[in-house]
């Protein structure tokens, strides 16, 4: 009896009833999810009136989809169509085919449905990549030009921007396309004999042939087109010779050759399989001849040939052949980093530069920031925290406000401010529960504002927002920034969900603040509160929410959060509504998804409204000829991910900062104002939706204006890109000679960018004090030296201005050096040793380089922290302000103290610091004469004479023992800097000691 193949067991018939059900149960909840989060999605959108973002974006992608779908579906199906119609009536009786009889057995008798299907599955997975490519479409459609040509191909930005990344994305669809048709049209032929590899005869029918053929040679032709446009990439390739983007003479020529070379080939391969496919021969060898000459030329002429160019032609030559495509990539770097008109002058500084006027000065030193915002949030929060769940940014920021001070003169100055949120991650387990945390912890309260010149015993100098019973000893006063409704519904810290609103006449349940401490400026809603006990209660009043009054409403919402008490809570009534996406960031990202949004934003006071002010940067990574940058590395400083947001981490090579988009912190309204009205990406984009989306630049408030800086992660991609390109000259560019280098932070143990700071002072062929960022560079490679100050501004037309100051003559030294220089002094050690011995930790703040007269004004604030046992740490305190001016070091309590320290040592005529450590390092005494004196005061002191051994061993212990402070300084731990910082004490004391014994 001849063996039978067991049956499988088929499932029973209730079995594939549950199993239908199971299948349809899970698509009918995700199909339902879905239509859930688009409702909820559009409500959102609705509530901040940006309906059309949401519209845009979903009838775009929806269209995409179908199109493409319907497009891959059909192109599929058609496929498989003509391979099923032109199947032989009869196949082999081989082996091959008999074991495949079974699957025609199961797909004939429904060919059409199982082609359809097919079709419809690959269709499907087509349509969703496609609808991704939604925002490469609308820019297509709504491009417009740069008025800026590539300086090769002479082609307009805007086709690289706009146009091109569209066309590669068609390319690839229609490589995707053929494939699939190969791959479909192959199946079926081999299911049905039409294609075989085994047996006698033909391999392949003759309509198999022909259908292959025009597929491979379509495949080929789309090949061509390809290559015709890959020549555009090499304007926005890197370039392997020097480093940067934009292509060089091997791509532009020898490359560039083998492109056209390759288009013709592929052409020539397309026509001679076509003509294969139509019978005038069987042989294979006509066709595989033809896509051999493709390979091997693409091999040839894009591989071999540019490498014996770029080897033997260029490397050896590199200035005089790649010269003039860095220069390319020199301009349409600065022109698409906003850095076309950077202002590049020459402040040179005197070797011996007049201290006297730099005491005297009115237009930079008065307003001196002594402030660091960075060190003193816990300041803010420690001082100004009633309730154990407000909280501030670990960052604060800084700006600028005018007031009329006491004598009736108005007053600009800069302000460290910050905002007083709720932080739900303070709040209490019984407060945290669903019903308080969500329903009654709704808000902070208050814009908090401090000095930045002045200080309160060492702690902030508070003016504005005070909380406390502690009024202070401010000299400014309290109450100069007047804010009309200080609860904070819209922030950084808080970004769960708050159900407010309460039926009229009803108590209100949403905690504002304690009563039970003073206030420095009243809410002037008053009426709209009400007192229990030691706290305040109010209820929100904006519109900003989203009603959930009714029971659809509440149950979408049950499902979007999946929170059942959606439906269950009584607190929940017709009047009250849903505030959610409150993270100002995200709030403007969902609003604008085209921009890159600030990683900083920061509040203001306009019109006695709290706002926060969030710039908004348009950016691509397809601009020719534009180097190319890293936005996460390029703006990572001190403050990532230390109460600044990281960038992320994506490739740009143009940016813009476009717009300014401004929240209302208790309503949440966004309003996305124009700021460079030149910008064709943001002229597409708004364009598309709807052509109101930006405010015009010419109806941003005057108000609101005052308060707009100098965007930081635009000034840190500057910052970074410039440490290259501020060289106008190709071949010192190649060359690097004159290549700079951010400097590190010296106050931070760890090795990491120093961060630009905002200084309200007067620069170099500045006729007034502006508030700019500001940031040095040393040349590369030499650590120790200052190369050059940058600014940035907006000057008195809000127009943006980027300086950079070439430091010239004297002797300034990098922030860096001089932090070493100051922590090596005989003040700033004993401090250091009195601070250890008292567990006391010591924290440097900002270290700025100011141009002051005719020298560089470095100054670093000292604050100390006690470790107090069990009870966490005090506030940080400025209890030391440290200056270096023309190498004199003045360390005192106060910065007045500390200039006349730095006036007192010029006009004595004392040696410089810097002096002395030259003096050290060379084994000699300091020299008692600077090396230009003031006149008012010559020196009369004899040259330095030769050092006893003894002394000049001591000197010798007290360099090393300083070598090892510092560097413990940049890498130990706290112990190891103790030991370090013990250890050049006992040096200096050894030092001291042989002087006296050697009677000096």
């Amino acid at each position: 009896m001849a063996n039978r193949t067991p049956t499988p067991p088929r499932m029973s018939r209730r079995g594939r009833y549950v199993l239908i059900l199971l299948v349809g149960a899970i698509v009918l909840l995700s199909v339902l999810g879905w239509l859930v989060g688009l409702r909820t999605d559009y409500l959102w959108y609705d509530s901040v009136g940006y309906t059309s973002v949401f519209s845009t974006m979903m009838w775009t992608r929806l269209g995409l989809f179908g199109v493409f779908a319907l497009a891959m579906a059909a192109w599929t199906g058609l496929n498989l169509y003509l391979a099923y119609r032109f199947r032989p009536d009869t196949w082999p009786a081989t082996s091959e085919q008999e074991g495949l009889e079974r699957y025609r057995e199961l797909i004939s008798p429904r060919a059409g449905w199982w082609i359809g299907g097919v079709a419809a599955i690959i269709g499907i997975f087509a349509g969703m990549s496609a609808q991704s490519r939604w925002e490469t479409w609308l820019l297509f459609r709504q491009g417009g030009s740069f008025d800026h040509p590539d300086p090769v191909l002479h082609m307009d930005a805007g086709f690289y921007v706009f146009r091109l990344p569209f066309w590669q994305f068609l390319i690839g669809f229609g490589f995707a396309a053929v494939v699939v048709g190969i791959l479909a049209s192959l199946s079926a032929y081999y299911l049905y004999g039409a294609l075989r590899f085994s047996g006698q005869g033909d391999r392949m029918t003759n309509v198999a042939r022909i259908h292959l053929s025009v597929l491979v040679a379509l495949f080929l032709g789309l090949k061509a087109v390809a290559y015709y446009f890959d020549r555009f990439d090499f304007t926005t390739q890197d370039n392997q010779v020097t480093g940067i983007v934009g292509g060089g003479y091997t791509e532009m020529t020898a490359l560039m050759n083998a492109k056209n070379a390759l288009i013709w080939v592929s052409l020539i391969a397309a026509v001679v399989i076509l003509v294969f496919s139509w019978g005038f021969t069987r042989s294979l060898a006509l066709p595989a001849a033809a896509l051999g000459l493709v390979v091997v030329t693409a091999i040839a002429a894009g591989g071999i040939y540019p490498a014996v160019v770029r080897n033997f032609q260029v490397e050896p030559n590199r200035p005089q052949r790649e010269g003039p495509y860095a220069q390319h990539t020199i301009d349409g770097t600065r022109y698409a980093y906003g850095m076309e008109d950077l202002e590049t002058t020459t402040y040179p500084v005197a070797s011996q530069p007049n201290a006297e006027a730099m005491a005297a000065d009115q237009s930079t030193v008065p307003f001196v920031r002594l402030i660091d915002p960075f060190v003193v949030s816990d300041a803010f929060t420690q001082a100004q925290q009633p309730r154990s769940f407000y909280d501030f940014n670990e960052k604060l920021d800084i700006d600028r406000y005018t007031y009329t001070d006491e004598n009736g003169k108005e007053v600009t100055q800069d302000f460290v401010v910050g905002l007083r949120e709720l932080n739900p991650g303070q709040l209490t387990d019984e407060q945290q529960d669903w019903t308080v945390a969500h329903t009654v912890y709704t808000h902070g309260w208050g814009f908090v504002s401090a000095s930045t010149t002045e200080s309160d015993s060492g702690a902030p100098c508070f003016t504005s927002g005070v909380l406390s019973d502690d009024p202070g000893n401010c000299q400014i006063g309290n109450d100069i920034i007047d804010v009309e409704k200080p609860q904070i519904y819209y922030g950084l810290l808080n970004n769960e969900y708050a159900i407010v609103g309460v039926p009229e006449g009803d108590t209100p349940r949403e905690y504002d603040r304690p009563t039970d401490v003073a206030v420095s400026d009243e809410d002037s809603s008053e009426a709209d509160a009400e007192e229990i006990g030691d706290d305040r209660y109010t209820t929100y009043e904006g519109d900003g929410g989203i009603d959930i009054g009714s029971v659809g409403r509440r149950l979408l919402y049950a499902w979007e959060f999946q929170e059942p008490r959606f439906l269950l809570s009584d607190q929940i009534n017709d009047e009250s509504q849903l505030l959610y996406n409150r993270n100002v960031r995200e709030r403007v990202q969902k609003v604008a998804p085209f921009l890159t949004v600030e990683a900083d934003p920061y509040p203001a006071v306009v019109d006695g409204e709290i706002v926060w002010i969030v710039d908004g940067y348009t950016t691509t990574n397809d601009f020719p000829y534009s180097d190319r940058v890293n936005l996460a590395e390029a703006t990572n400083d001190t403050y990532s991910g230390q109460g600044v947001a990281n960038q992320a981490n994506e490739e740009i090579n143009y940016i813009r900062s476009s717009v300014k988009a401004v929240v209302n912190a208790y309503d949440g309204s966004v309003k996305l104002y124009e700021f460079d009205d030149q910008d064709p990406i943001l002229k597409a984009w708004n364009e598309i939706y709807g052509g109101d989306l930006i405010t015009p630049k010419e109806d941003i408030p005057a108000s609101l204006e005052a308060h707009f800086r100098y965007p930081q992660d635009m000034f840190k991609i500057q910052r970074n890109l410039l440490q290259r390109f501020h060289v106008d000259e190709a071949r010192t560019f190649i060359e690097g000679s004159e290549a700079w280098a951010t400097p590190e932070d010296p106050s931070q143990q760890s090795p990491v960018i120093q961060p630009a700071y905002y200084v309200y002072a007067t620069y170099p062929e500045q006729t007034q004090p502006y508030f700019q960022l500001t940031s040095t560079f040393t040349p590369r490679n030499r650590e120790n030296a200052l190369a050059s100050l940058m600014s940035g501004y907006y000057d008195e037309n809000g127009d943006p201005r980027l300086q950079i100051y070439d430091v010239v003559g004297g002797d300034d030294q990098s922030v860096r050096q001089i932090h070493q220089i100051i922590t090596s002094t005989s003040e700033v050690v004993t401090t250091l040793r009195d601070a250890t011995q008292a567990g006391t930790t010591v924290e440097w703040g900002n270290l700025l380089a100011l141009p002051v007269g005719d020298g560089i004004l470095y100054l670093e604030p000292m604050y100390l922290r006690r470790q107090a046992g069990g009870q966490g740490e005090d506030l940080p305190r400025l209890t030391n302000v440290a200056i270096s001016y023309g190498g004199y070091v003045g360390f005192a309590p106060t910065f007045e103290e500390a200039v006349n320290m730095v006036v007192d040592k010029y006009v004595s005529g004392a040696p410089s610091e810097a002096e002395q450590n030259e003096g050290e390092s060379d084994g000699e005494t300091p020299s008692e004469t600077p090396s230009e004196t003031p006149s008012e005061a010559p020196s009369s002191e004899a040259p330095p004479t030769a050092e006893p051994p003894e002394v000049e061993a001591a000197i010798a212990q007290v360099l090393e023992a300083q070598a090892a402070y510092e560097e413990a300084q940049a890498s130990g731990s706290n112990e190891q800097e103790g030991a370090a910082l013990d250890a050049l004490l006992a040096a200096l004391d050894q030092l001291e000691a042989a002087r006296n014994a050697a009677g000096q």
